[in-house]
C-alpha cells in the first residue's frame, strides 16, 4: 500500500470567486414540479377563462392538468393541455362550468365545431314509427 491509497493527505478546497447564494424559491416546489413535468409532456397548450372563481375550479382539477390563475372578477384563467385539441376539448367541457377558449386557435374552431355538432344533434326529433296511420 502507497500514499495514493490513504486519502488523509486530502484536502477540500473551496474553488475561488464569489459564493452562490441561492434565491427562496416563490412558491411550493411539489405543485411547481408536478406542474412542470405535465406541461412539457402536452402537444397542445391551452388558455381557457372559466365563469368561476379559481379556488372553485382548483377543486375540480387535480393539480397535474394545470394551473388557475384568479382574474379577480370572480372568474378565472385555467392553463392547461393534453395530446390534442379534441381531448382539450372534451376535458374542458367535463367541468360542468361555463368557460370561454381563448387559445391556441385550433382549439377555438374545435370548440365551434363541437358546439355545431352538439346544436345540430338536439334539434332532431325522433320518433318511433309504430305502424300506418289508423291502427292496423
Amino acid at each position: 500500500m502507497d500514499d495514493t491509497d490513504n486519502l488523509d493527505w486530502l484536502q477540500l478546497r473551496t474553488p475561488g470567486g464569489r459564493r452562490f447564494t441561492p434565491a427562496p424559491f416563490p412558491g411550493d416546489f411539489t405543485e411547481f414540479v408536478v406542474r412542470e413535468v405535465a406541461r412539457t409532456g402536452w402537444a397542445v397548450h391551452a388558455r381557457t377563462t372559466i365563469d368561476a372563481p379559481a379556488e372553485e375550479v382548483l377543486a375540480s382539477i387535480n393539480p397535474a392538468v394545470g394551473t388557475v390563475e384568479a382574474l379577480g372578477d370572480g372568474r378565472g384563467v385555467l392553463v392547461t393541455g393534453g395530446d390534442s385539441v379534441e381531448i382539450v376539448a372534451v376535458w374542458i367541457g367535463m367541468l360542468g362550468i361555463d368557460f370561454h377558449v381563448t387559445e391556441p386557435p385550433e382549439l377555438v374552431e374545435h370548440v365551434r365545431v363541437l358546439a355545431g355538432r352538439y346544436a345540430r344533434a338536439t334539434t332532431q326529433v325522433w320518433r318511433v314509427v309504430t305502424g300506418p296511420a289508423g291502427g292496423g
